[in-house]
């Protein structure tokens, strides 16, 4: 089972955004809210250099955050 985790924060639209798309495909996914969790944001430094908010992880390989969930998934090429 392919595993999905978004990292994010409160008050995000994008977030929401990514999280609304995995919900319509009906995929489980981990969210992470890096304010509540504060570990979760030096973990996602560990993980990549950006600093943008979503940033999503598929079966560990960092997907990039709403552009590119978007792109992928109009291009079919979503890893899900």
């Amino acid at each position: 089972m392919t595993r999905v985790e978004i990292y994010g924060r409160p008050g995000c639209a994008y977030c929401s955004m990514v999280r609304r798309l995995f919900d319509s495909k009906q995929v489980a996914y981990r969210y992470y809210d890096v304010y509540a969790e504060p570990n979760r944001m030096q973990e996602l430094r560990c993980r990549t250099k950006a600093r943008n908010f979503p940033q999503v992880f598929i079966d560990e390989i960092s997907m990039g955050g709403l552009e590119e969930i978007l792109t992928l998934n109009k291009q079919q090429r979503l890893p899900i």
